[in-house]
């Protein structure tokens, strides 16, 4: 549970509705599919590659269908498929005859009676002996003769699964006959270089790889299932992306009964897929080296060679080979999903397991390990191995391994012998403060369970099911029995009540939008603690109170803080994230004190990258993009918010706030397209966990950027639904949640001047505390001078929109000055006063193109060429790089085989308004169809090709 979120807000904001992408984010089949069709139309072959169960045939089906649709197709062309399966490499010219099966007898008239003669033996009919393998030369012959005589496309379904007779006939033919008479695409299971294919087709032929899923990918496919979004990130962990292995995942976890729906588990089914790919594409000799692998925590190559693996380099290449894992330049292992892994773990029965953790513990050279491998060994109570275990827990978690440290607690406590009661219950309190450091709720639980059957004083039982709410991250709407259970139990004891309360501080605040409470549990958690003598729960209760102080807006925060700060408590105590520290750089952030914010955290960053927890790490790497945005460092920002969504993804955190952040440095410094996705998920996710507080960040970020690309109907939905939830926290600081301004600014859009006026006069007494001269007063100002020029008073909106530029100069917010800029431009041209307007796009656009704010640097060379103004100095690229970033993204989404409904809807813009969008793309690159878009797209930019994918 991470405490620094600070507006505690309604867990379900208004009744607004979050729309979800119905795209599967930025990669999977469909966009595979547009990338192999433009190419197949520009070269006419194409290699389609992917490990098994990627999407291949998808794609390859969603290929020909957009082929026979469009122009591009031609005239009479033919499809000649062949499907193959691993069997039909041993049965001579079995793909030749399943290809001319699909011929009738007009199509084979062409041919002479030799030839007939030839293709009636590789059918096996009539008397004569079917074909043999040796007698090629006829085979070529008649089939090069008979594609040479019309416009064929031969469209191969798995490659490395061809006989080799029918391969070496189907080559020669597409070495003969050039394309476009005979178009060829060719799939192949493979991960990396498609070697069959390439064989096949000659050449160094064009190759589109079948990309996983990304984590918003992920969570459409949960939509679509009527799943939790916020299931994304432990989805995406256990499937790796992979399209099959997520499929069969949403499709289990959507038949769980909705009372089981907490917490997505690794479905059984989910570890079966992954066996069956396993047992695909590798011999028992390989499995046997991946079961090794997959029962060690650090697998290697010189580790699995040590455990008499010799093969061990051939088996790893085939896996890489495969898909199933990637080996690094340490020769580390990694396999690409946690369900393989799974799946590898379990391809031996019980002793064989046991046998190799045995041998994986003579191999494996670290006493950490290696008693871990004895302990997994065990199948009974071994007091001698429970305290060795006991102490590996503890060096793991000195080392800062908090789930090896968990994982140990929870092996020594279970081989613990039943007479030694009082240390088991020690070795299972250590193990659920472990799982709730490293977020495993898994482990929290199991221990919790423990303690509560085998009768623990209370102390262990509120100890653990405390880790158990704490493992929970984010999701803690549902926890409420959980701390009552807890209050029962620790009746009577004031540390115990302390910590109890300080849940329940966190939990009023994310979940219950109870400001009010939340300050008043803190007070409470505070002195209990203090009554109790423990001074790091006291500075943590503290530093919980100061936040809420900071919400309220009352002037008590900074003594609080400093009381809290002045126990001098290490950072690291009770989590990084949790500490006095960390409050004290968030405070800078909202102060505008960015350079003191960036100094502070980079120092916990240090430190939690020795001492911290994935918790730790995302929040300082969110903080950090969230200062680095606001000082125009675009680049770094992007950097910090993608670390953030990786490791959220990886370690199943809570994927709201991630993608809060996300957004919020997209929207500034990658494409407004891709904060419009990712505020859509983050926004569905926080709703999903009754995270309030994020539901309305993100719908902030969305409403915020369908204002800046002119959805206007949208953004005052989106930000109405924030200026709601808003009602229920009297006097909030301005600093902490900047969504006033862009709700001013939309409403004043719609022509809502008296909501307009309102909200700024509501924001008022606030603005006052931040002070006119800073960055949310500034805002304001901004927000204020749009709305009198709506009103008429043009000349007075802009001496203020030229006072709030300056005042962002002073306060070293570039980002906020160039966008006041932008609105001074709009002013002036409502004045007729063009030369002032393009003036300030051009100063705009000069501090965009200088921190890198690339939708930014969009929209105002867009306003520039409306104003006839000069082109940025680098000129536009040609093709696509003449389109606006609307209309490039429009343009990716049809290429993708979006309809325009569904285009709309992905972009939150109105069927009509992507009609005339899409007909301004046709009429800049001079295309008249969507297969000619395609091609156009492909040729126009590096990484549209099929050999790099696009970003």
């Amino acid at each position: 549970m991470t405490p620094d979120t600070y507006l505690a807000n309604p867990a379900n904001p208004a009744t607004h509705a979050i729309p979800v992408p119905v795209t599967r984010g930025r990669h999977g089949d469909a966009g595979a599919a547009a990338r192999a069709a433009a190419v197949l139309e520009r070269e006419g072959r194409v290699a389609l590659a992917g490990p098994w169960g990627a999407g291949k045939t998808t794609a390859l089906e969603e290929v020909l269908r957009t082929l026979s649709s469009g122009p591009g197709s031609g005239p009479g062309r033919t499809v000649l498929r062949v499907t193959t399966v691993e069997e039909d490499r041993d049965h001579v010219f079995g793909a030749l005859a399943q290809m001319l099966s699909h011929c009738g007898a007009a199509q084979l008239a062409v041919l002479s009676g030799r030839q007939n003669e030839v293709v009636d033996r590789i059918l096996h009919r009539g008397a004569d002996e079917p074909l043999a393998a040796s007698e090629q030369l006829p085979a070529r012959l008649a089939v090069t003769a008979l594609l040479a005589s019309g416009r064929w496309m031969l469209a191969v379904d798995g490659a490395q699964w061809l006989d080799p007779a029918s391969a070496d006939v189907l080559g020669y033919a597409l070495r003969t006959l050039a394309a476009p008479g005979l178009t060829a695409l060719v799939t192949e299971r493979v991960h990396g270089r498609a070697q069959a294919a390439a064989r096949l087709l000659g050449g160094h032929p064009v190759q589109v790889d079948v990309d996983p899923l990304d984590a918003e990918g992920t969570a459409a496919l949960l939509d679509a299932h009527g799943l939790p979004t916020r299931w994304a990130g432990p989805l995406q962990s256990h499937c790796g992306g992979h399209p099959l292995l997520t499929s069969v995942s949403c499709t289990a976890l959507a038949r769980m009964p909705a009372s089981q729906r907490h917490r997505p588990a690794m479905a059984e089914q989910t570890v079966d897929a992954a066996g069956a790919w396993l047992h695909a594409t590798l011999g028992e000799p390989a499995r046997h080296t991946l079961m090794l692998a997959a029962l060690t925590s650090r697998p290697s190559l010189p580790l699995l060679l040590r455990a008499g693996r010799s093969d061990a380099e051939e088996h790893l290449a085939r896996a890489q080979a495969a898909g199933i894992l990637s080996v690094d330049g340490a020769s580390a292992v990694h396999f690409t999903a946690a369900a393989l892994a799974r799946a590898a773990a379990r391809s031996g029965a019980r002793p064989l397991r046991a046998a190799a953790h045995l041998t994986l513990a003579r191999a494996v050279g670290d006493p950490v390990h290696e008693v871990r491998h004895r302990a997994l060994a065990a199948d009974l109570p071994d007091q001698g191995l429970a305290e060795d275990t006991e102490t590996a827990a503890a060096t793991a978690r000195e080392a800062g391994e908090r789930s090896l440290a968990a994982e140990l607690f929870l092996l020594a406590a279970e081989i613990t012998p039943p007479a030694r009661s009082a240390l088991r219950i020690r070795r299972l309190s250590y193990a659920a403060q472990e799982a709730a450091c490293a977020g495993s709720v898994d482990i929290a639980r199991q221990a919790a369970d423990a303690l509560t059957a085998g009768r623990a004083e209370p102390t262990d039982q509120v100890t653990a099911l405390l880790a158990v709410v704490d493992a929970h991250g984010q999701a803690v709407s549902d926890l409420e029995p959980l701390l009552a259970r807890c209050r029962e139990l620790g009746a009577g004891h004031p540390g115990l009540l302390a910590a109890v309360e300080l849940r329940a501080a966190i939990a009023a605040n994310v979940a219950h939008a109870a400001p009010e409470r939340a300050l008043r549990a803190a007070g409470r958690a505070a002195e209990l603690a203090a009554a109790g003598g423990h001074r790091p729960l006291q500075a943590a209760a503290l530093t919980m109170r100061a936040r809420m102080e900071r919400v309220l807006g009352t002037a008590d925060a900074p003594g609080t803080l400093a009381e809290a700060l002045a126990l001098g408590i290490p950072a690291q105590h009770s989590g990084i994230r949790n500490s006095a520290q960390y409050l004290a750089a968030r405070h800078a952030v909202f102060d505008d004190r960015l350079a003191e914010a960036r100094e502070r955290l980079l120092e916990l960053l240090a430190l939690a990258e020795h001492e911290g927890d994935a918790e730790d790490l995302v929040d300082i790497w969110r903080s950090l993009a969230e200062v680095d945005t606001r000082l125009g460092a675009c680049a770094p920002a992007l950097a910090w918010a993608d670390q953030a969504v990786r490791l959220s993804t990886g370690a199943g955190l809570s994927m709201g706030p991630a993608w809060y952040t996300a957004a919020l440095t997209q929207s500034a410094a990658g494409s407004f397209a891709a904060a419009l996705r990712t505020a859509s998920c983050g926004a569905r996710a926080s709703q999903e966990e009754g995270d309030g507080l994020y539901v309305s960040r993100n719908l902030w970020v969305l409403g915020a950027v369908q204002l800046h690309t002119g959805d206007v109907a949208d953004a005052v939905a989106s930000l109405t639904a924030v200026a709601e939830a808003e009602r229920h926290v009297p006097a909030a600081d301005p600093g902490m949640f900047r969504w006033q301004p862009d709700a001013v600014e939309a409403f004043t859009c719609a022509g809502r001047l008296d909501l307009a006026r309102a909200l700024l006069e509501r924001a008022g007494p606030a603005r006052g505390r931040a002070g006119a001269d800073s960055g949310p007063g500034a805002a304001l100002d901004r927000a204020r001078g749009i709305l009198l020029a709506r009103g008429g008073a043009v000349e007075e909106a802009s001496g203020l929109l030229h006072r709030t530029a300056a005042a962002f100069e002073r306060l070293g917010l570039p980002l906020e000055q160039a966008r006041t800029l932008l609105a001074l431009g709009r002013v002036e041209r409502a004045r007729r006063r063009q030369a002032a307007a393009r003036a300030a796009w051009e100063a705009a656009r000069a501090v965009f193109d200088e921190t890198g704010a690339r939708p930014w640097q969009e929209l105002t060379r867009e306003l520039l060429d409306r104003a006839g103004g000069p082109a940025p100095a680098t000129g536009p690229a040609p093709g696509a790089g003449r389109l606006t970033e609307s209309e490039s993204r429009l343009a990716d989404l049809i290429c993708q085989g979006a309809t325009n409904q569904q285009a709309a809807q992905h972009m939150f813009i109105s069927v009509k308004t992507v009609e005339g969008m899409l007909s301004r793309v046709y009429r800049k690159l001079g295309v008249r169809s969507r297969t000619q878009l395609a091609a156009a797209r492909a040729a126009a930019a590096p990484g549209r090709d099929g050999r790099t994918p696009p970003e």
